[in-house]
């Protein structure tokens, strides 16, 4: 859990965004940091000027903030990013900063976070802790960087943490944590349900499909041997199979069908032999 991927190796979106945190933190210190803070922030009182529901997910104004938020970044939305496809992942993060903004909005308006401004990744990065938990519920964390522990269990210590610590006054924005968690696993619902659709669609209507389209397209090239797995020729096995991985890329891979599942296992094996 503690390694971490090279920078170089990293999701596109993922390399944008710790980019984008690490720009904005250095211009911070270039005279730059009232501006950032005034036109960025999220602050209650301006929750009409839309942009602040994004632009307050970048900044960050103090070393370790920005260290502990990105490091935890780059432990947990690795493996998410490759599960869901980058764009998935980056619907995933920007809107859980948005849900998390807004999220904040009533408690502010009861009076429970007076009208102080937020900012960091925080509600983007609990959003992507919760879809880490909703994926890979058994995975072991170090809890604080001590203790180990399932990640469906630490996730509801940061929960508990976070509700407890609401109305402590300690300048951390706990209810944009908690609409982090919350946006993140309903994401992630429909995330599932959407797969589920898909692959049910994909299991009636796919054999069809592709014997409609790939047949047609192929079959006078390579005509199919009687006995034999038809799978076309060498120009349309390469075509099958980079369709198949800019599906992974677009949506994940839960998201491939059985037939699509299989026709990778079958290219494996031809490539070995």
């Amino acid at each position: 859990m503690l390694g971490l991927t090279p920078f170089k190796y990293l999701p596109r979106p993922m390399q944008a965004i710790l980019l984008a945190n690490a720009i904005v933190y250095l211009l911070s210190w270039i005279n730059l940091g009232d501006y950032i803070l005034w036109y960025g922030a999220f602050i209650p009182s301006q929750a009409h000027e839309l942009w602040r529901f994004v632009s307050y997910a970048f900044i960050h104004t103090d070393f370790m903030h920005i260290l502990f938020n990105m490091l935890m970044f780059w432990m947990f939305a690795t493996e998410v990013c490759k599960s869901l496809g980058e764009r998935n992942f980056t619907t995933l993060y920007l809107l859980s900063a948005i849900f998390a903004g807004l999220f904040s909005i009533p408690f502010y308006a009861f009076g429970l976070m007076g009208n102080h401004a937020v900012i960091g990744a925080s509600g983007a990065l609990f959003g992507v802790m919760a879809a880490y938990a909703f994926l890979f519920p058994e995975q072991i964390i170090l809890m604080f960087f001590i203790v180990p522990m399932k990640i469906k269990h630490a996730i509801w210590i940061f929960i508990a943490i976070d509700l407890f610590m609401a109305n402590s006054s300690d300048g951390v924005a706990h209810f944009a944590h908690l609409g982090g968690v919350l946006s993140g696993y309903l994401f992630m619902l429909f995330w599932s349900k959407s797969i589920s659709l898909e692959s049910f669609f994909a299991k009636s209507k796919g054999p069809e499909r592709y014997s409609r389209e790939f047949f047609k397209e192929h079959a006078k090239q390579a005509p199919p041997l009687e006995g034999e797995l038809y799978k076309g020729n060498s120009s349309a096995k390469e075509e099958r199979l980079n369709e198949i991985l800019e599906k992974i890329n677009r949506t994940g891979l839960q998201s491939l069908s059985q037939e699509e599942r299989d026709y990778l296992q079958w290219f494996g094996k031809q490539n070995k032999k």
